[in-house]
């Protein structure tokens, strides 16, 4: 089986629920993208690709609900996990904040911008999306944007560069993903997973 793992901020809780469901993977080492323990294969991708990845051929995968919704990808979500627990935000600067209803023409900075978009036609307003990949923050203090949306956790982030979260647009948390032809070509033992994740999760992570 072969099973792909975000890197970044989900991938210590993915390998730990997988270990404590009885599947063995060590982390890989110096720069390695894949690493094979048995009958177990684990890959190492960005976030962004983990659900197409999943689409396209891998068994399993973890990612965040955030880039599944963004990336539109055709894949069973057995499950939710508990933990990458955050949500997807509009955010701008605090001396400027203004309702959505009113933020026609503004410029949004993200790297959601499926999401994004769904978002502000879903308020009948039209905006400018720029698409980022990283330091989104940055977009509106440089002037390039006047807010952006983007996943946030504590909102550290946000406030050390001078900006509050005016809406939330989505809770965010770690899924289960399984690709739609392993499920049925594979079934029992993967069905045999998410029985042993659920009982992780039933018992506590």
């Amino acid at each position: 089986m072969r099973i792909v793992l975000p890197k970044g901020r989900l991938f210590q809780g993915s390998l730990e629920i997988l270990t404590k469901a009885g599947i063995g993977l060590k982390s890989p080492e110096n720069r390695e993208l894949i690493v094979k323990n048995g009958r177990y294969e684990l890959l190492l991708a960005r976030a962004f690709d983990v659900p197409v990845y999943v689409e396209h051929g891998i068994d399993v995968g973890i990612s965040g609900s955030d880039v599944v919704e963004e990336r539109e990808s055709d894949v069973f979500v057995p499950l939710e996990l508990p933990f990458g627990k955050c949500r997807l935000s509009l955010a701008m600067p605090k001396e400027s904040i203004t309702d959505v209803e009113e933020m026609e023409g503004f410029r949004i900075a993200t790297k959601y911008t499926n999401l994004t978009k769904k978002f502000f036609e879903s308020k009948g307003v039209e905006v400018e999306i720029i698409k980022l990949s990283g330091a989104i923050e940055l977009a509106p203090k440089v002037g390039i944007a006047d807010a952006i949306v983007d996943v946030v956790e504590t909102g550290n982030t946000l406030r050390a560069n001078g900006l509050v979260e005016a809406e939330k647009i989505m809770d965010v948390s770690a899924l289960l993903l399984v690709n739609r032809i392993s499920q049925k070509m594979k079934f029992e033992e993967i069905n045999d997973l998410v029985l042993r994740i659920k009982k992780v999760i039933r018992e506590g992570l």
